[in-house]
Order: C-alpha cells, then sequence, then structure tokens
C-alpha cells in the first residue's frame, strides 16, 4: 500500500484545524493559541515532502486569507516562508529526537509569527505589544501530542 495520505484524512484534518483556530478563548488564553494550521502543514512536509510542498502550503496559506479575511497573502506568504524552512530541514527531521523536533517546530512558529507581524505592520498601524512568543511556546508543547496523533492515524490506515 501507498504511504501516501488521503485527500479526504488530509481535507478532514484540515477542517479540525481551522475549527480549533475557531474556538473561542478568554482574551488572556488567546495569545497562547498555536497555529494549529501551520502545525499540520509542518507535519505533512516533514513526513510527506515526496506529496506536499511550498506550493501546497501557499494555497493552504491563501485559504486561511480568505476564509478569515485577513490581509490577502499575508498567510500564504508566511507559510510559504516556514515551509521552505521545513524542506530545507526535511531530511534531517526524520533524525531528530522529540525535542529537537519541537524546537525546530519552534523556530518556524517564530519565523510564521515574525513574517505575519512584518505584512500586518507594513500594512495596517498594528500595536506592537502582542505576545510573539506565547504561540511559539504553545506549540513547542504542543508538538509532541499532534505528532503522536497524526503517527498513530497514518500507521492505523495503513
Amino acid at each position: 500500500m501507498s504511504d501516501r495520505l488521503p485527500l479526504t484524512l488530509l481535507m478532514l484534518a484540515l477542517c479540525v484545524a481551522i475549527l480549533m483556530w475557531l474556538v473561542p478563548l478568554r482574551s488572556e488564553l488567546a495569545f497562547w493559541r498555536p497555529p494549529f494550521v501551520l502545525l499540520l502543514v509542518t507535519y505533512w512536509l516533514f513526513f510527506q515532502p515526496q506529496y506536499f510542498g511550498v506550493f501546497f502550503a501557499w494555497l493552504v496559506g491563501l485559504s486561511i486569507d480568505v476564509l478569515f479575511g485577513q490581509i490577502l497573502g499575508q498567510h500564504a506568504l508566511a507559510m510559504s516562508v516556514a515551509a521552505s524552512l521545513v524542506l530545507s530541514q526535511q531530511h534531517r527531521g526524520h533524525h531528530f529526537r522529540m525535542l529537537h523536533q519541537s524546537i525546530f517546530v519552534a523556530v518556524v512558529v517564530l519565523v510564521y509569527e515574525v513574517v505575519l507581524l512584518s505584512v500586518r505592520s507594513l500594512v495596517e498601524d498594528i500595536d506592537m505589544v502582542r505576545p510573539l512568543f506565547y504561540p511559539v511556546l504553545s506549540s513547542a508543547l504542543l508538538w509532541p501530542v499532534l505528532f503522536l496523533a497524526c503517527q498513530k492515524l497514518h500507521s492505523r490506515r495503513l
């Protein structure tokens, strides 16, 4: 059997990640929300690079921009830059321990957040006190759980 994930599973996972983004949180907790869609795209790029690439990440980012009414292209650009970083280190990622993967994911999320903040600061007059490191830390802590869940789904499907 092929190790390629079926399209329905990909779309379902993407819909769940978007729904997790939409779950209302109190204002104190909202800053801690990790970019679930980016984490899923990172997983797919890490472990299925033959099927997913920068163009896929760009399409996912563009769909986020359209769905949430954001500045058109900001998430597409941020996802593309993050995807390039992931793909540049993908061959090493299989050999990383979980701690190193979490640190790498934190760096990817930091790059993503910096690109988003840069685009917003160029286009809008924004308040620069937005906590930038909260989603980075929560993503690093969430990565092992997401990784194991995706691995379990992938192995059960095979």
